[in-house]
């Protein structure tokens, strides 16, 4: 009986789960990739090759390093190759995205992608992934 009893509780404790890791909030920390661009009044849809405009997010220092080396004059890259503050504002219902200052756009984050919803009429959507 013993036995049985000991059997049962390890099968119990071993069976358990850490939701925890589950529900963890997803973060800009980390290295993310420019890889479409769409929108505007044009109606642009343009891909990018990852690794082409790359954005690194510090979360402790607030800052951003972008390295942009695209070459096309078709697309709005958004900003130049540099080190830039950034933060995320949360007002009523949206988190937007501010990076040197300025108003980016609406931000919409998940585990290994991200968009960025320019809040003018006919605004871009940049799409950023992992």
């Amino acid at each position: 009986m013993k036995r049985l009893c000991i059997l049962l509780l390890s099968i119990v404790l071993f069976s358990c789960s850490n939701d925890d890791d589950n529900n963890a909030q997803p973060t800009l920390q980390g290295t993310w990739n420019l890889v479409n661009i769409s929108g505007g009044i044009t109606g642009l849809d343009e891909d990018i090759a990852k690794g082409i405009v790359v954005w690194d997010f510090n979360e402790t220092t607030g800052m951003v390093t972008i390295v942009n080396s695209s070459t096309t004059t078709s697309a709005n890259t958004l900003l130049v190759s540099g080190t830039y503050t950034y933060s995320v504002s949360a007002p009523a219902d949206a988190d937007i995205l501010i990076v040197n200052e300025v108003n980016y756009g609406r931000l919409n984050l998940e585990n290994t992608v991200f968009t960025v919803t320019e809040s003018a009429i006919d605004g871009f959507i940049f799409r950023f992934e992992r």
